[in-house]
């Protein structure tokens, strides 16, 4: 695993655990009400890690802006994710997440910069590890 990459180990692709992260997981969201992560974590020796996803809903916007905003996500995780990481493993935890908008849409924010989301991804991620 890369210092700085997100390979396709660190992401959440199938249905499957999309829909189980969904129905177990905790809610968590940022100091400015911009991002929405929901997460499992489980101790496990096997396969300690994180592994992300981000997911807009189409009520957010038009498929460029939503596609943007999730290219902004995974963008500001993959340049703060050592905050996860290092104490996943470390602890042995095996952890998921899922990031969406929450106040954020196309309506009142048209433009959209990395700026804009990384201190709200920030701030999740220490809250998701400061929870378990």
């Amino acid at each position: 695993m890369t210092r700085f990459g997100l390979s396709k180990q660190e992401r959440i692709k199938s249905r499957k655990e999309f829909q189980q992260i969904f129905s177990s997981g905790k809610n968590l969201v940022s100091f400015d009400k911009k991002i929405k992560a929901t997460f499992t974590a489980e101790k496990n020796n096997l396969e300690p890690g994180v592994k992300i996803a981000a997911a807009v809903s189409r009520k957010a916007g038009i498929a460029v802006w939503r596609n943007r905003v999730k290219r902004l996500i995974k963008e500001s995780y993959r340049l703060n994710k050592y905050l996860l990481i290092d104490f996943a493993e470390k602890d042995q935890y095996n952890i998921r997440i899922i990031f969406s908008p929450y106040l954020l849409n196309q309506k009142y924010n048209k433009i959209i910069e990395l700026k804009d989301i990384t201190p709200a991804i920030v701030d999740v991620m220490t809250r998701v590890k400061s929870s378990l």
